[in-house]
């Protein structure tokens, strides 16, 4: 464990452990959106010139990062069994 002058600060200090508790590989998929529309939305937030624009270029933004993000994942999936299959 993280040294930290022996206080009670090493109790604060997350992800040191295990996950506290069990959670499926497709919850572990699905708490990518939340996180995706939130950084859709900070992102069009800090470069929207007026509120009228912001809901439609953060679902924009959004299911661009979430249609990129599958295709990197798809295509590092393809160069996986592509190894698999050689070795």
């Amino acid at each position: 464990m993280i040294s930290l002058g022996g206080g009670p600060l090493a109790a604060y200090i997350p992800f040191l452990h295990a996950w506290p508790w069990p959670v499926s590989p497709l919850a572990h998929l699905l708490l990518f959106l939340p996180l995706a529309f939130c950084i859709a939305l900070v992102y069009r937030a800090t470069r929207a010139r007026s509120a009228s624009e912001l809901p439609r270029a953060t679902l924009i933004t959004f299911v661009n990062i979430v249609v990129g993000m599958s295709l990197i994942a798809l295509a590092f999936f393809v160069v996986y069994e592509v190894v698999i299959r050689v070795m």
